[in-house]
């Protein structure tokens, strides 16, 4: 590894030892350049081959997953100023969990794609398209119903897919990047949605990282389904009918604020309601739904065994009706269903 003439040697030690230390506390190549930037990705390199000795197994392979492989030139060390950012977005950092459970998403599609049927693999791709043509139109129609059938189908899926050898024991921890701002109210999007789907999550708030906890299907299609709606969140808290106003009269961050909060809770009783009205038959109701039950009581297990010291947090702020009443409004207009098309990302 090169670096400039003006780069102290002794800062790229202490970098390359942070970035051990973070190993050492759980943390992954993708989550320290959430952290840290795209300048810690040289330091990742230096420390990859010394990370397998002193973090823990899942820590260890995630590393060997994600640390890219950097051409020489991609070597070259940042700035000093660029380099001593990173040390101090190092230093710090809370310990993570790493039990044997963490995993990461694109691991996780290779995992729980094994031993599908063809079947499966269509209902499978007909739900994650089902995402993606869900952000590509602005067309509106009636929401309600159509995140309704979305979730009717992705319990469907469920019913249908679920094996009676599953255990209790088969659950995964994957963590998802939040950006900012509104990191908070993103998270509580994402804690409605995982509840909705037999999952838990927890956020690191210092560091804008949320795990999700439960059966690895379950968190695949929660965590993909919280990317889509988070980014239809983003588009219609610019774009309803009351941000324009809220910004004529200086009200931007009590009307978004509410915007948001409204927005999750909403979409989280849409979801709930959905899964509750899937049509079950008797057969499946004596032998795939006390298997589904398994599952989310183990997500709730796991959860506690991996955080087991959690605490509450408030979203005490000053009500605007107008965010309020667009939140709920969009949360209606979010399309995921099989026969229409939703809004771009913001």
């Amino acid at each position: 590894m090169t670096f400039p003439a003006t780069t102290s040697p002794t800062l790229t030690t202490c970098i390359i030892d942070a970035v051990i230390t973070a190993a050492r506390l759980g943390w992954t190549p993708d989550d320290l350049r959430h952290i840290a930037g795209p300048h810690i990705i040289p330091y990742l390199h230096a420390a990859r081959l010394m990370v397998s000795a002193a973090a823990e197994a899942p820590v260890a392979a995630a590393w060997q997953r994600q640390c890219p492989a950097l051409s020489r030139r991609g070597r070259q060390l940042p700035s000093p100023e660029d380099s001593a950012h990173v040390l101090s977005q190092l230093n710090g950092l809370p310990r993570a969990s790493c039990a044997t459970s963490l995993t990461d998403l694109s691991a996780l599609r290779g995992r729980t794609a094994d031993g599908l049927s063809d079947e499966q693999h269509r209902a499978r791709q007909r739900i994650t398209g089902l995402l993606k043509k869900a952000e590509s139109t602005t067309f509106e129609a009636e929401a309600e119903t159509l995140i309704a059938k979305a979730q009717q189908l992705r319990q469907r899926y469920r019913i249908e897919s679920v094996q009676e050898e599953a255990t209790p024991g088969n659950t995964v921890a994957v963590r998802v990047h939040l950006e900012a701002p509104w990191v908070r109210h993103q998270y509580l999007l994402l804690g409605h949605v995982a509840g909705a789907n037999s999952t838990r999550a927890l956020l690191y708030p210092d560091v804008s990282i949320a795990t999700v906890v439960g059966h690895p299907d379950d968190v695949l299609h929660a965590i993909d389904l919280f990317h889509s709606l988070n980014r239809q969140r983003a588009y219609f808290m610019h774009h309803s009918p009351g941000a324009v106003t809220a910004r004529a009269h200086g009200e931007t961050k009590a009307y978004r604020r509410s915007f948001l909060i409204a927005y999750a809770r909403r979409i989280g009783t849409l979801l709930a309601e959905a899964t509750e009205e899937t049509v079950v038959t008797e057969d499946e109701r004596g032998a795939a739904l006390p298997v589904l039950a398994r599952r989310e009581v183990a997500a709730e297990e796991a959860f506690t065994a991996l955080f087991p010291h959690t605490s509450s947090m408030s979203f005490r702020h000053s009500y605007h009706a107008g965010g309020a009443v667009d939140g709920i409004a969009a949360a209606e207009r979010s399309h995921l269903g099989p026969d229409m098309t939703a809004v771009g990302s913001a």
